[in-house]
């Protein structure tokens, strides 16, 4: 099972997104920073790396904290993979679009206004981290 990681960046009530672009996948939809977990890395480091890579802010592992794990069965072959939402707490530099390839506008939206279309796990995980849900699933 694949696991990935989500990063809320979070500015009083707002929080950060991305918009897809390019990708031939969700193209158009909102998604926080977010990859895949790659192998020899803590789930933290592979946070704060996709968080430089995606948008060019810079953390350090011991300013995440874990928020809420998705069990999630999505796509046409029903796979399953885990999704791993943190919530960064300290950053430096101002947000860029790291990955022009993959994203084609980033911004801070409100929490109770998310853009629409926003990806529905992505919503869900986002939602219930910050209501201190620890654990959902989605797609089943």
């Amino acid at each position: 099972m694949s696991v990935s990681v989500f990063v809320i960046v979070r500015q009083d009530d707002n929080v950060l997104l991305l918009r897809r672009a390019n990708t031939g996948w969700k193209d158009g939809c909102w998604s926080l920073p977010a990859g895949a977990h790659d192998a020899g890395e803590t789930l933290e480091q592979s946070a704060v790396r996709e968080l430089r890579e995606e948008i060019g802010l810079e953390a350090a592992s011991q300013d995440l904290r874990l928020t809420h794990v998705l069990h999630c069965r999505t796509g046409d072959d029903g796979s399953e993979w885990l999704g791993m939402f943190f919530l960064v707490k300290r950053w430096k530099h101002a947000p860029v679009l790291g990955e022009p390839s993959k994203h084609d506008e980033w911004g801070w939206f409100a929490l109770d206004q998310l853009p629409v279309p926003t990806i529905d796990y992505t919503r869900q995980g986002l939602q219930h981290s910050l209501a201190g849900i620890a654990f959902s699933t989605f797609g089943w």
